[in-house]
């Protein structure tokens, strides 16, 4: 298939403004892991410029729209999001309407692709592999085959965790941050290891 010119994105993440850190957080993962080219209002938009007309262009310019829902989105504002990018689907076979799922989001609010299994949930986290997996290949129109779990030795994980336990401490111990940001900083750290 000929690469149409005007499409400049991949993937538009369209969100509710209380979604933006975890959006964010997403797009960086689908720019920087999957080389993939992310239409996100943050980092698009001009301040002070009209938006409306800039949101309507993004679903012209892009080969996938991500809805993304999370805990605290407003339903009416994800049902008319995902009937924006049906209606740019029923002018473009091509173009993919991938509902996102995010941490603390529910699977009642898409309702519609129920049935053919469509959506991608990340209520176990941003973080999760599987669904990130799924969305990335989604984006990229190919069939997400069977997904098996990256393999990192633990000895590669104590190490990292290690290394920035030990830049922390030594902050720490220069007085360059406050013990309270270390502590949280070390707790975050801990997470992400423990949760992966």
């Amino acid at each position: 298939m000929p690469e149409d010119p005007k499409l400049n994105f991949d993937v538009f993440l369209s969100h509710a403004h209380v979604d933006a850190e975890a959006v964010e957080a997403l797009g960086i993962r689908l720019r920087e892991e999957a080389g993939l080219r992310v239409w996100l209002d943050r980092w698009i938009l001009i301040p002070g410029e009209s938006w409306q007309q800039h949101l309507s262009k993004a679903l012209d310019e892009v080969h996938t729209c991500a809805v993304c829902i999370g805990e605290h989105t407003p339903t009416g504002w994800f049902k008319e999001e995902i009937e924006r990018a049906l209606n740019r689907q029923t002018r473009t076979q091509s173009f993919r309407v991938i509902p996102v799922i995010l941490p603390g989001g529910s699977t009642a609010a898409v309702d519609g692709f129920l049935q053919s299994r469509t959506w991608v949930d990340f209520s176990a986290g941003i973080n999760d592999g599987r669904a990130f997996h799924y969305l990335m290949c989604g984006v990229r129109d190919v069939a997400p085959g069977r997904y098996e779990e990256p393999h990192v030795a633990v000895d590669d994980q104590l190490e990292v965790l290690r290394d920035k336990l030990q830049s922390i401490r030594k902050f720490r111990q220069e007085h360059l941050i406050d013990p309270e940001i270390a502590i949280e900083y070390q707790r975050r750290v801990l997470d992400v290891l423990f949760n992966q």
